[in-house]
């Protein structure tokens, strides 16, 4: 239940959602490629988050925890050619 969540802990974990919720490849190697390399380093930048905050590591608080994330994974944009069926690996 999210009430049972406060507001810092929702905001880290819609921020894991938004970095792991990329679009699937297109179905040819280069895109197929990128998409491995793009879903590896945002799994690089949650796990580094995730593994902060649970060593208590987080000094700056979840919400700058949440905002790192973003600004990682803008860094790091879809830039392959998409599925255009919409599914997902």
């Amino acid at each position: 239940m999210t009430a049972d969540l406060p507001g810092p802990g929702l905001n880290l974990l819609a921020a894991i959602g938004e970095a792991l919720d990329v679009p699937a490849p297109a179905l040819d190697r280069d895109a197929e490629a990128a998409y491995r390399l793009l879903v590896e380093d945002r799994l690089r930048y949650v796990r580094a988050v995730i593994g902060d905050v649970l060593a208590g590591k987080a000094t700056l608080g979840i919400a700058w925890e949440a905002d790192y994330l973003r600004r990682k994974t803008a860094e790091r944009p879809v830039t392959y050619r998409q599925n255009q069926d919409g599914g997902r690996p």
